[in-house]
């Protein structure tokens, strides 16, 4: 199997001391003939643009009092389709009410005309600024001018007065880079962990002593050429966690007369989370709520009942936002405003539960779109979500209240990320992010066949876990007219009735039922009738079309899709040919598929069970992955014969 890289390049980075400074390998304005009259790069010719240069250089200035980081960014990109078009618009983030702020920017576009470069400077309705969630912004820009054939470049300097965010630095894209180089440098002072990510082998690492802006500073230096796009693959998680990148995590400050501890242990991060204001204290206070609670657990002795109830309650009067944080404002605040992110929601759950005489924590964690908790490393920033956990006896349920349609003891599917850190006073440690929950569709569909090829019949949906889940979502928020008419365009079906059932207790399977028409499927050549049985729930193709696999394939759930099928045969005719039955299993049983095909007085049966049965897969699995779904793929698509007698 692949490892993903992740190494501390403080061990194994080559040390060079010497005067070498930061110098940009590129003059700004500067453009080469042959980039301008590039059509195609050479090295990917499927690439949209190419980055020329991606250059960077991050200063930690710590003299005097104010302690700064000047982030200097100077890029390059040559557009070669219409697909790279969208490279002109671009963004610098931004904390809110930090001291982030951008200097020195500028971005043009450059173009062939008559023989000649012209420059088209960005103007200042080009640029703005737009709310990215409640702790940072973006600064937006739009290049003017730009068109196929078109370089474009912009530079800028970021200011920043948190040092405990060095920028990290990326040198893949979802474009081939031609030239990525970065300066990382900072007081010897400052000690910061380095960690190297993804699968590029870097053409330079040194580290430098030198003077810089009057200051000794330690200087890492890193090159990387030619490197490919990064392209993701079928179910993989966050890519950044792919890309290679090198990354910067501030460990402690050592000055003479002053030395602070700042990763710290991942036992000081909790014991600071359960005094902090925004998160222990919440938990512990909000005395209003004890009221709240005793009226909306009254009656109820069963611990899993004061949950729901609870749970509801917060459903019902609390909306989620969509933001994903750990933290939270006050309850009451919270629920004056009928909006919150998932700490405001969570957090206010695990009070309320604490007040139920439930023994609840709280677990933070990252979602599967924001990466990989690297467990060597104890810094907060790697989260980025929280939910409950609940101890009943020698069980453990974790609990989410921000998603409307799903059971209270159901995580939403971007919390299923690997492990998430418990903060307690006694429970502190880590622990596994799993569901019960699968995504599960049971499809029945009892049809009768003419002679002239026409299907007509009811079919059954019914959907338990995160399926349920995803159909109730847009059931409720498009309406049951909108939702049959967008269901019936993507099935190509005539439907003339529906029912559903179930759809708003989260406690059942939900139900839908449509009566239906189906002109496709079959076809008719003379005396013979060609059908495909699967009037649903078909894989058409393989998601796995590469030869090899770069990452683990990340399902995020367990998959089970049954499918059945009566179809009654026409008068007159007789069954020619039927699909054999067939059994596949990959190795250890995570994946399944039964196919079963019979004549059954005047009608045909078709049973079809396909089943993942676990979340990860490893690279090397992927060969009997991939096999599989072509196995599946292929079976699904033989059609049943009929001819006349």
């Amino acid at each position: 199997m692949k490892k993903l890289a992740s190494v501390i390049l403080m061990i194994c980075a080559m040390t060079v001391y010497g005067q070498k400074e930061p110098k940009s390998p590129i003059k700004y304005g500067d453009i080469p003939m042959e980039d301008m009259k590039m059509t195609v790069y050479a090295k990917d010719s499927s690439a949209s643009a190419v980055v020329l240069v991606d250059y960077g250089v991050a200063f930690l200035n710590a003299a005097g009092d104010n302690i700064q980081i000047n982030f200097d960014t100077h890029v390059r990109i040559k557009i070669l389709t219409k697909d790279g078009l969208d490279l002109a618009n671009s963004s610098i983030l931004l904390s809110i009410g930090g001291d982030d702020y951008v200097q020195s920017f500028k971005a043009s576009s450059y173009n062939l005309e008559n023989g000649k470069i012209v420059e088209s400077k960005i103007a200042k309705d080009g640029i703005f600024k737009e709310k990215y969630n409640k702790y940072y912004e973006q600064q937006k820009f739009t290049i003017p001018n730009v068109k196929v054939g078109s370089v474009i470049e912009y530079s800028y300097r970021k200011v920043s007065a948190s040092y405990v965010n060095f920028p990290n630095w990326s040198f893949q894209t979802s474009i081939p880079t031609r030239l990525s180089e970065y300066w990382a440098m900072m007081p010897e002072v400052f000690v910061y962990e380095r960690y190297m990510q993804g699968y590029i082998t870097l053409s330079k690492v040194e580290q430098n002593r030198i003077s810089y802006f009057q200051t000794q500073v330690n200087a890492y230096h890193y090159v990387a050429t030619d490197v490919p796009a990064f392209k993701p693959e079928p179910f993989m998680t966050d890519g950044d966690d792919y890309k290679s990148k090198i990354n910067f995590a501030l460990s402690r400050i050592n000055y003479t007369t002053y030395q602070k501890e700042i990763m710290g242990s991942w036992t000081k991060l909790n014991e600071d989370l359960l005094t902090s204001e925004s998160f222990g204290k919440i938990i512990g206070g909000s005395g209003f709520l004890k009221e709240r609670v005793e009226q909306i657990t009254a009656g109820l002795t069963d611990p899993l009942q004061k949950i729901a109830a609870i749970s509801d309650y917060i459903k019902q009067n609390v909306e989620y936002d969509g933001d994903e944080d750990w933290a939270a404002f006050p309850s009451k605040k919270v629920l004056e405003k009928k909006k919150g992110s998932a700490g405001d929601i969570n957090i206010m759950f695990a009070s309320m539960l604490q007040k139920a005489g439930l023994e609840t924590d709280m677990v933070i964690l990252s979602t599967r779109d924001h990466g990989f908790i690297r467990q060597q490393f104890p810094m907060t920033r790697q989260f980025n979500y929280i939910i409950c956990a609940v101890r009943l006896g020698d069980k453990i349920l974790l609990l989410d209240a921000t998603e409307k349609y799903l059971p209270y003891d159901v995580l939403p599917s971007r919390c299923l990320n690997g492990q998430g850190l418990v903060i307690s006073a006694k429970n502190h440690g880590w622990i596994d992010l799993t569901t019960k929950a699968k995504s599960k569709t049971i499809v029945n569909a009892d049809m009768t066949l003419d002679a002239a090829g026409e299907l007509k019949g009811k079919v059954l949906y019914t959907r338990d876990g995160f399926d349920a889940a995803n159909m109730r979502r847009s059931y409720s928020k498009d309406g049951e007219e909108k939702y049959v008419a967008d269901f019936s365009k993507t099935k190509q079906w005539q439907i003339t009735k529906s029912e559903f059932q179930d759809v708003k207790d989260l406690g059942k399977t939900a139900k839908e039922a449509h009566d239906i028409s189906i002109g496709e499927h079959t076809s008719v050549a003379g005396d013979v009738i060609y059908l495909s049985p699967f009037v649903a729930s078909q894989i058409v193709e393989n998601p796995f079309k590469s030869e090899t696999r770069i990452y683990p394939i990340d399902f995020g759930t367990a998959q089970d899709k049954t499918y059945m099928l009566k179809v009654a045969i026409p008068d007159g005719y007789i069954v020619d040919e039927l699909p054999k039955s067939k059994l596949l299993a990959m190795p250890g049983n995570t994946g399944k598929y039964l196919y079963n095909a019979a004549v059954v007085g005047n009608a045909v049966s078709i049973t079809s069970t396909f089943q993942i049965n676990k979340s990860l897969f490893t690279q090397d699995e992927y060969p009997a992955l991939k096999e599989f779904y072509n196995q599946v793929v292929a079976k699904q698509a033989e059609q049943i014969v009929m001819k006349k007698k």
